[in-house]
């Protein structure tokens, strides 16, 4: 088994009275995730969250806490990433929450992301297509919900 370790944001933004979190479409797979990817030789958790959250999503965005990780399992195709033959993988990804700073998402977005989406947290969940991802924005809703708005 192969083992992965990523790490992405939950990243949100108060309009008006309400907060909204922004998702992304993978370009690949199609599915709605939240922004993450592979941590980077001498790189932390923290640096990773901040660079794919920019590199996916196009914002810049600041950690206000961590959120815990979720764990996935999966299996790469044959002939994927020098891989002979399937092979099944454990992906771990480490997500912390982030108020969004600046960037337009539609514009900015990188090369693996074919949709980005500013979502109310119902709507968020529901898009969403990993259940652990959907638990890291309730989880990320209930902290905000007792936090003093910032601005």
């Amino acid at each position: 088994m192969k083992y992965e370790i990523s790490a992405g944001g939950v990243v949100y933004r108060r309009v008006e009275e309400k907060i909204e979190f922004l998702i992304v479409q993978h370009s690949g797979h199609h599915r709605w995730v939240l922004p993450k990817g592979w941590i980077d030789a001498g790189e932390t958790k923290e640096e990773t969250a901040v660079r794919e959250v920019k590199e996916e999503a196009g914002v810049e965005a600041e950690i206000q806490d961590y959120l815990g990780e979720t764990t996935i399992f999966y299996t790469l195709p044959a002939g994927r990433q020098a891989n002979p033959q399937k092979e099944k993988v454990r992906k771990t990804s480490h997500f912390f929450l982030m108020e969004y700073v600046s960037g337009d998402p539609d514009k900015d977005h990188g090369w693996e992301v074919e949709n980005t989406a500013w979502l109310e947290t119902n709507a968020a969940i529901k898009k969403l297509d990993y259940p652990g991802e959907k638990k890291m924005i309730e989880k990320a809703f209930k902290i905000l919900e007792i936090k003093p708005n910032s601005s």
